[in-house]
This record gives structure tokens, C-alpha cells and sequence, in this order.
């Protein structure tokens, strides 16, 4: 769906994991930006509260200039360092009261895993989702089976605001996606954990436009 906040965070979102030392994911992250990474969110759900710090730190020190990016659930790190926005999970406390403390613009996003929380989630005032784990992904196998683009398409048909897939998307599955009408994908381990993050990125926005 093409809306001013899907131009924003373009097709291709690199969520960061957890295990990466900083300064490499930092790198990382940077370098996939020159192959076709439009926007990143910054993920550390085990970190401390430092470490999380800098990673914000030596992001916003380090990023690109018009790359967007976002911070996973903590709203004091987003708007401190100046981030895009704010990402929060399906659970999160009540949209209104977080749009009181930010400013016009800040984008908000919701995790959402199916066409339920994804209505209510809009009807709450989020500006884009992250709906997954679409396709089959060793992380989240504990939580049950994947979506499937059937399931997808219902949550996109479900809402008017812009749906990101997540979930197992490497450049085959990329190419399936343009089809269901999602804005586009969120990638971890493509890109993680890939030799060259910068033809890793190149890959996936290739099969994203094939698609």
C-alpha cells in the first residue's frame, strides 16, 4: 500500500538481533544500507539498559544520512536519540496515551499476527504493522506456524495502513510478497548473518521488484 509512511520506511526494514556486538552490528547495518536497506529498527530486547544506549548512540552517530530508523519498544531511547519512530509488539500500552508524548510525524508501528490485532492496533492510531512470522522460521517455530500469504493477504485486506511481512524472507520469498499488496519486508538473519550484508540487501530488493 502506498501511503506517505510506507515511502518513508521504503521496502526493505533490517530489524537488528541480539547476539551481534555493537560496533559490528553498527557496521553491518550500515553496510546493508548501501545495498538497498531503506529503513532500520533497532532491536536489544535482553540488553541493559547501557548497552541498549549505545547501540542508539553509535547508530544515530553513524547512519547515513536519510536512512530512517526505529526503535523496538523503548519510547525514552527513540525520542532521545532522534529516531523515525517507535516500534511495539502486539502487547503494548494503549496507543493515545504514547501519541501524547511525541511529536508530529514520529511514526508508531505494531507486531501483529493476525487481521484481529491488526484492526485494533489501527483503530488505536498505528501508523504502519509488521505482520509475521510469514513463511517457516527457526526462531519463532516455539509460537506455532507460520502465517502463509493466505493469511497475510487477510491482515492487508483488513486495514488501511501499511503491512510489512516478517518472518523466514530470503530473495525467493521476497519475490512472493509484492503479489499479497504488503509495503514490504522486515529481514534478520538475510542479512545478519550473511557474508556480504551488501549483496545480501542488493538480492532481496531485486527479488522484491521482480516480484
Amino acid at each position: 500500500m502506498d501511503s506517505p509512511c510506507s515511502e518513508t520506511l521504503g521496502p526493505l526494514l533490517y530489524v537488528t538481533p541480539e547476539e551481534v556486538p555493537v560496533r559490528d552490528l553498527v557496521r553491518r547495518a550500515i553496510e546493508s544500507t548501501r545495498g538497498g536497506v531503506s529503513a532500520v529498527i533497532l532491536r536489544r530486547k535482553l540488553s541493559t539498559s547501557w548497552e541498549f544506549s549505545e547501540l542508539v548512540r553509535h547508530f544515530r552517530d553513524n547512519v547515513p544520512r536519510g536512512i530512517p530508523w526505529l526503535v523496538n519498544r523503548r519510547m525514552d531511547f527513540a525520542l532521545d536519540g532522534g529516531a523515525t519512530g517507535l516500534h511495539l509488539p502486539e502487547s503494548h500500552p494503549p496507543l493515545p496515551r504514547i501519541r501524547q508524548r511525541v511529536f508530529q510525524g514520529f511514526l508508531v508501528g505494531v507486531s501483529v499476527h493476525g487481521p484481529e490485532a491488526a484492526e485494533e492496533a489501527v483503530r488505536e492510531g498505528a501508523d504502519y504493522l509488521i505482520a509475521g512470522p510469514v513463511f517457516d522460521t527457526p526462531s519463532k517455530r516455539p509460537f506455532g506456524p507460520p502465517l502463509g500469504l493466505t493469511r497475510l493477504k487477510e491482515i492487508i485486506r483488513s486495514v488501511s495502513v501499511p503491512v510489512f511481512a516478517i518472518g523466514g524472507i530470503g530473495p525467493e520469498e521476497a519475490s512472493m510478497l509484492r503479489s499479497t499488496g504488503a509495503a514490504g519486508m522486515v529481514v534478520m538473519g538475510a542479512l545478519s548473518y550473511a557474508p556480504d550484508p551488501v549483496a545480501a540487501a542488493y538480492a532481496l530488493r531485486k527479488a522484491w521488484a521482480r516480484g
